[in-house]
This record gives structure tokens, C-alpha cells and sequence, in this order.
């Protein structure tokens, strides 16, 4: 497989998470660690992923599946100023497409992203940690407890979730809370862990994160843990 590097230069796309913002102000209260549950089995060979080779450099640290108890849900796209005005980036492009996006950046990592067809592209192992929480303090410890997953999708609330989409981000939260022994509750936003504020727009103040967006579906996800 060829990965694709991409860097952000000038009139690139860019992620929310790439924004410089002011210093970070407290963080709500996580949901409670659950009880350690050991190892647990893999990834049933029903869901279709695209994974980098076993023997590629993934990066990020090590980690024991009894320290993982979240699963953060993103989206690609995000709010920015631009002329004075919030601008949404558009978030074009597969799964494979933002996976190798990611392979070419340095402090930003994932461990899935979700195509708005449903297809999954994986970047890093579970067993690993990725860097798709940028927040001090506390939220450093998020990326080392979680799994990230990015949806292929503006984050306005405006762009909807394509059905297919959520219905493959559904399988896999099922079974990656299945692995780890994780409740309904343990699937959060990145909006709801990241509550920060950058400079104003026109005028206007603007939420760092709002992703996934507000028609992102939480509860009726959430309840695909509860099904399981």
C-alpha cells in the first residue's frame, strides 16, 4: 500500500484540532473508569477495514487494554474565521483518503475514520495511543484512555450523517466497547471533552470544537452499545 503525504500549506484544508487558540480553560468531569475486564477478543472479521501494514511505523505509545474506557467521536471538518466569518472546511475525500492524511502529520493522529459511504480506514492499532484530543492538563490523559474515531463530515450541523455511515460507525463502536468492556456513557464528543473558545469571529465568539456537529446522532448510537 502507498500512503499519501500531505502537508498543510498555504489554502490547505485544515482539521479543528490544527487551530491555535487561547489557553484551555478547566474540563467537565469524565465518565468513571469501568472495572478492568482483561484481555478482550478482536475485531470480528465482519466489519471491512482498511489497515496500514502490520509492519508500518504507526507511532504513539503503548498502552494495556484495561486503560482504555473511551471512545471520542470527531469529525473531519470544523469551524475556522476566514474574512471575518466561520467558515466550515469541507471534509472532501474517503476514509483511506483522511487515514493517509493523518499518516503525514505529526502531532495529529486517529485510530479510525468513517467515510460518509461507510467505508473505514484504520491508522492506528487500539494498543496504541493517538493524538486526536489537543488539550493539556487532564485531556492529555484522554488520548492515553481512548479510542478516536474521525466521521468524513463538515461538523456545521447542516452537512446530515449519511445513514450508512452511522450505521458503520455503530458496528464498530459495538464491538470496540464490546472488547473493552465499555458502557453506553462511554462514548463522548470531542465538543463535549474540549469547550474552548477562539479569538472572535466578526465579532462573535466561536467554540474551538463542535464536532461532531449537533445532528450527530449520539444517543441513537450510544445505543448500539446498549444492544450488544
Amino acid at each position: 500500500m502507498v500512503f499519501v503525504r500531505l502537508l498543510c500549506g498555504a489554502g490547505a484544508l485544515t482539521l479543528s484540532a490544527c487551530m491555535v487558540v487561547p489557553a484551555p480553560v478547566p474540563a467537565p468531569d469524565l465518565p468513571a473508569r469501568p472495572p478492568e475486564t482483561g484481555a478482550k477478543p478482536e475485531l470480528a472479521a465482519s466489519l471491512v477495514i482498511d489497515r496500514p501494514p502490520q509492519d508500518f511505523p504507526h507511532g504513539g505509545d503503548a498502552r494495556s487494554a484495561e486503560e482504555i474506557d473511551l471512545i471520542v467521536v470527531h469529525s473531519i471538518g470544523g469551524p475556522t474565521c476566514r474574512d471575518g466569518a466561520v467558515f466550515f472546511t469541507p471534509a472532501n475525500g474517503s476514509a483511506v483518503f483522511w487515514r493517509d492524511w493523518f499518516l503525514g502529520e505529526g502531532g495529529k493522529s486517529i485510530h479510525y475514520v468513517i467515510g460518509r459511504e461507510g467505508d473505514i480506514a484504520q491508522q492506528r492499532p487500539e494498543l496504541l495511543t493517538a493524538g486526536h484530543v489537543s488539550f493539556g492538563g487532564i485531556m492529555t490523559m484522554v488520548n492515553r484512555r481512548s479510542i478516536g474515531i474521525e466521521l468524513v463530515n463538515r461538523g456545521d450541523g447542516i452537512e446530515a450523517f449519511p445513514e450508512v455511515q452511522i450505521t458503520a460507525l455503530k458496528a464498530l463502536v459495538a464491538e470496540v466497547a464490546a472488547r473493552y468492556g465499555l458502557p453506553p456513557e462511554a462514548l463522548v464528543t470531542h465538543a463535549a471533552l474540549d469547550d474552548r473558545m477562539q479569538p472572535d469571529c466578526g465579532g462573535e465568539p466561536l467554540r474551538r470544537n463542535l464536532d461532531p456537529g449537533p445532528l450527530f446522532p449520539l444517543e441513537d448510537v450510544r445505543a448500539a452499545i446498549s444492544a450488544q
